[in-house]
């Protein structure tokens, strides 16, 4: 328990309670963790718990104490503050074994009494969650939502019908939960607006497996219950689309296309307007308009270009040239002297900002329906290079990618071959900032083998991972370094 006045701050493990007055402010974080006896498990094997308090991003600690069992310590001199941080290390033998941060909540002495989750857990490892995913969910996708929850879209259940169900789960108080439905499609395009709204579209009808014209607008209201805006319009009527938002909060969709046509070449803009949505085709056009093509930013700058890759082209064949987008000018780069071609051309593949700006491709299939285990980095500079090759063991196709708080990537599960049996293999790979090389180092296995399943990294800088077996498996989580996550 953590306790908490305008001047003072108690923690305390056995003896909780202990010093409190009857004026302070208790701030009591609810520990969760992984089983006990499990590989990832913190407790009980430490020999102390260094706790920290801090401002969110900031590098410097406001209070720090270290405690063994059974020791009751008091911090003294917390002021109030809306970006609080908790920060938890286990250390065993001397060295820091255990990690856990909270999302960032406010302390006021005349406010509720906040009691963050907390997920403590040895570091580089997975845990299972005690929450288990309303359905089986192969295929979906996750994205963050700006209070930093986990949001969870489409996929198939278990009897190959789109999963309706939009889960959430919160790290703040530890729960997985539907929170709204939403149309049913497969492949839909999702992407979030500067406002913090998501936008899904396209994506395929079932019912007439048709190019589903629907743009769904999802919101949360302050008890994490959504509600879905629905808008119907032609110029959305597309499947294997991606889209890119923009540093001023647009997002542009690329490609993509009605069923069984050519790949659309106008892109489409979707603005936040108030309450609502706006949308309009943009006057530009595709040199190579594709379908399963990726779209990254390659900044955070003001008009930021951004850089499309992969897909394939209206005949199916693989389309090898790259596209920028420039933002400000509300056009492509002229091919003539934007050009760069991947070194291997694919599809179903990932691509990822990294820290100095470059974007890692990775995985995906190629040519004769071949797995790629070829990586490529992207720079305005020089183009695409190659950046080496995934170990064996490493999901190739339909595994997770997720951007550490410390910059590196963490792919996990999916598929060494299409159709093969889902892998257990994580692994992460790091850009090194002098020379540029990329390397791949294997970290803890899933708990469970998973293809399709979906990621996203949480308000304390934890990943959560659901979906992509056979059964509702529960939740997995993973314990990154503390480094980054301040």
């Amino acid at each position: 328990m953590v306790t908490a006045a305008r001047t003072a701050l108690v923690v305390a493990t056995l003896a909780a309670g202990a010093g409190c007055g009857p004026d302070d402010v208790i701030v009591a974080p609810v520990i969760d963790g992984p089983a006990p006896g499990s590989d990832a498990a913190a407790f009980p094997d430490l020999d102390e718990i260094v706790i920290a308090v801090a401002r969110a991003g900031s590098p410097a600690d406001l209070l720090t104490a270290t405690f063994t069992p059974g020791q009751t310590i008091e911090l003294a001199g917390v002021p109030d503050g809306d970006d609080l941080v908790l920060h938890l290390t286990g250390r065993l033998n001397g060295g820091d074994v255990a990690y856990g941060r909270t999302c960032g909540f406010a302390l006021a002495a005349d406010e509720p009494p906040p009691a963050p989750h907390l997920w403590f857990a040895r570091t580089v490892k997975w845990g299972d969650l005690a929450a288990s995913p309303a359905a089986v969910r192969r295929g979906g996708r996750a994205v963050v939502y700006r209070d930093g929850s986990a949001l969870f879209i489409g996929g198939d259940d278990a009897t190959s019908q789109p999963v309706t169900a939009l889960e959430r789960f919160d790290p703040v108080n530890g729960e997985l939960r539907q929170i709204t439905s939403l149309a049913s499609r497969r492949d839909a395009t999702v992407a979030t607006l500067g406002d913090g709204r998501l936008v899904i579209l396209g994506g395929i009808d079932p019912l007439n497996n048709a190019a589903a014209a629907r743009l769904e607008v999802v919101e949360l209201d302050g008890n994490g219950v959504g509600r879905v805006d629905t808008f119907d319009d032609l110029r959305l009527a597309r499947s294997g689309a991606t889209a890119a938002t923009l540093t001023d909060g647009r997002v542009v969709v690329f490609g993509g296309g009605p069923v069984g046509a050519a790949p659309l070449a106008a892109p489409v803009e979707i603005a936040g307007d108030g309450a609502t949505v706006a949308i309009r085709e943009l006057r530009a056009a595709m040199a190579f308009p594709r379908r399963g093509a990726t779209a990254t930013r390659l900044s955070d700058d003001l008009g930021a270009p951004v850089l499309i890759t992969g897909g394939t082209d209206a005949a199916g064949v693989l389309v090898a040239p790259a596209e920028l987008w420039k933002p400000l000018r509300e056009d492509f780069a002229d091919p003539l002297s934007f050009a760069p071609t991947m070194r291997v051309p694919r599809r179903g593949h990932a691509a990822v900002r990294m820290p100095d700006g470059s974007v890692l491709v990775i995985g995906g299939v190629g040519a004769a329906d071949l797995p790629v285990r070829t990586l490529e980095l992207f720079t305005l500079d020089a183009g695409f290079v190659d950046a080496g090759l995934l170990p064996p063991g490493a999901g190739v196709i339909e595994p997770s990618i997720t951007t550490l708080p410390d910059g590196r990537v963490l792919i996990a599960g999916g598929r060494e071959t299409p159709g093969g049996e889902p892998v257990l293999g994580a692994y992460i790979i790091n850009l090194d900032p002098l020379d540029g090389s990329v390397d791949a180092v294997t970290t803890d296995r899933l708990t469970a083998a998973r293809a399709g399943h979906a990621a996203a990294r949480l308000c304390d800088g934890t990943i959560v991972v659901l979906g992509g077996t056979d059964l509702a498996s529960p939740i997995e989580r993973y314990e990154p370094p503390p480094l980054g996550r301040r």
